[in-house]
């Protein structure tokens, strides 16, 4: 019997596949109680033939692939929940590796906790592709999906906490509940429109619980190139936007909204010459600017998002 779903969006990460998926088939759960669905959005590369090797090599497991051709995280992924069948459903980011303990770490603790236990997300350990710049400070290293910042113990999370997503397992029901991941946001292609949270809420809205294991980590791979300025401006920017974006989504949903906010932009002119540096000089200040331009350019409509966010 098929206990837990293993569900991977890939968008022309061939290169990095093979290794994710090895490690999914590396697992100590026996390949009885559980599948791997690889959902390629929009390849182009040769990742089907990459899935078909690892099936080939493993051929007790169930590995297989579905196509979407529709660019979009949170469609290719809703993609793979119709594509499975187990009552726990588990993500991985496609350029990641996990230990063999990951998914036995999982059931074991929907098994401890039961049936109010709607998700599980776990800690990231980061694998650099070169040397982390000494500007690189803790607090950025979760929108590079390099640390959580969750802590070092095991708890519930809070209302103010939010599952990374990349290395998460939800209880099927809970998500079908919540309406699935809202195919308005989150990413698609060169758009990094995020979304994450908002689903969150929506399952605590029906009563579900979140929990965080430190233990259940996610080898992710940083690649070279957000290791620059530009790429956390480019991130922060994004952000800002989806913070209006998912304002939105909560308010359409009935669920509650920040009434305040307080941005950091320069109110003289003078001041605005952040946006045509791209050095480390002072880099979280200027990040956190570019976040606040972001969601000023959002909310007043200068840069257009979807104005009905909404889940499946």
């Amino acid at each position: 019997m098929i206990e837990i779903s293993v569900n991977l969006a890939t968008h022309n990460r061939a290169a990095f596949l093979e290794s994710c998926l090895i490690s999914l088939c590396e697992q100590t759960l026996a390949p009885s109680r559980f599948e791997i669905c690889v959902v390629a959005n929009a390849c182009i590369d040769t990742t089907p033939e990459v899935v078909r090797k690892i099936a080939t090599l493993y051929p007790a497991h169930r590995v297989f692939m579905i196509e979407e051709p529709v660019p979009g995280l949170s469609r290719a992924r809703n993609c793979g929940l119709r594509s499975t069948q187990a009552p726990l459903v588990a993500h991985i980011d496609d350029d990641g590796t996990v230990y063999p303990d990951w998914l036995e770490r999982f059931i074991a603790r929907f098994t401890e906790f039961g049936s109010t236990l709607a998700a599980v997300s776990g800690e990231i350990e980061p694998v650099w592709e070169s040397p982390r710049p000494a500007w690189l400070v803790e607090d950025m290293l979760p929108p590079l999906s390099a640390k959580t910042m969750m802590g070092a113990e095991p708890r519930f999370l809070s209302e103010d906490d939010w599952a990374m997503e990349g290395n998460c397992c939800y209880r099927r029901a809970a998500l079908e509940q919540a309406g699935n991941f809202s195919e308005n946001l989150g990413r698609a292609g060169a758009c990094l429109l995020s979304g994450e949270g908002c689903l969150e809420h929506n399952i605590r809205k029906n009563g579900g619980r979140l929990f965080f294991d430190p233990k259940i980590i996610l080898r992710h791979f940083i690649h070279a190139d957000r290791l620059q300025p530009l790429w956390f401006r480019q991130r922060y920017f994004w952000q800002g936007i989806s913070c209006v974006a998912v304002q939105r989504y909560k308010a359409k949903h009935g669920l509650p909204t920040e009434k305040e906010k307080f941005l950091r932009l320069p109110l003289e002119k003078e001041d605005w010459g952040f946006i045509e540096k791209d050095t480390t000089d002072a880099i979280e200040t200027s990040i956190s600017q570019f976040h606040d331009l972001g969601f000023v350019l959002a909310l007043s409509g200068i840069i257009p998002i979807e104005q009905e966010v909404s889940a499946r």
